[in-house]
């Protein structure tokens, strides 16, 4: 008996462990996207981007309208030319095709670079203004506006966020200018 009595006693002593500690917890969330359009670092990250993916689509612009010249002198003079000649540019145009389709890849992969470049930074001080947010209000869990059906207003942190990342703006946040890539060369040096 006083073995169930004692088994019975830490069982109760558990769950009013557990239920104390489920009073304490304390959830908020963040609505990332609201806080992403309200920073003027991303608005000049993505001005930045928008200016550099420019630049690239028309460098393949230039390209691939050179090479559809190209085809279209070829198809007006192929019946003048013989079958070797044909052949010979035939996989000529064909290998500028390849080229192209290259490029305009490598280009998709520069500007994911150049977008990760941009954001990462960005990503992480809200991440860790978010952590510092829920610590100054002692919450347990906050959670991504996304991914929740319901909620109470007064749990987002959304607009404290915003604030505490304004207010340590990084000293590079300021707009940057879209990059573009030098053509010119450098001016010479003063002696």
């Amino acid at each position: 008996m006083k073995k169930s009595f004692v088994c019975i006693a830490s069982l109760l002593l558990a769950l009013a462990g557990n239920f104390a500690q489920a009073q304490s917890l304390k959830l908020g969330f963040v609505d990332s996207q609201a806080v992403l359009e309200k920073l003027d670092e991303v608005k000049a990250a993505n001005n930045t981007l928008q200016g550099f993916a420019s630049v690239k689509e028309k460098e393949l612009q230039k390209d691939a309208e050179d090479l559809r010249r190209r085809i279209g002198v070829y198809q007006e003079g192929q019946k003048d030319m013989s079958e070797q000649m044909r052949g010979a540019t035939e996989k000529e145009l064909q290998a500028a095709q390849e080229k192209l389709q290259i490029k305009q890849q490598g280009m998709q992969t520069e500007i994911a670079t150049k977008e990760k470049q941009l954001f990462e930074p960005i990503q992480k001080r809200i991440q860790e203004t978010i952590k510092q947010v829920a610590a100054e209000g002692t919450y347990t869990y906050v959670f991504d506006k996304q991914v929740l059906f319901h909620y109470p207003a007064g749990d987002d942190l959304s607009e404290t966020v915003v604030k505490k990342l304004q207010a340590n703006k990084p000293a590079a946040a300021t707009t940057p200018k879209p990059t573009t890539p030098n053509t010119q060369a450098p001016a010479p040096k003063k002696k």
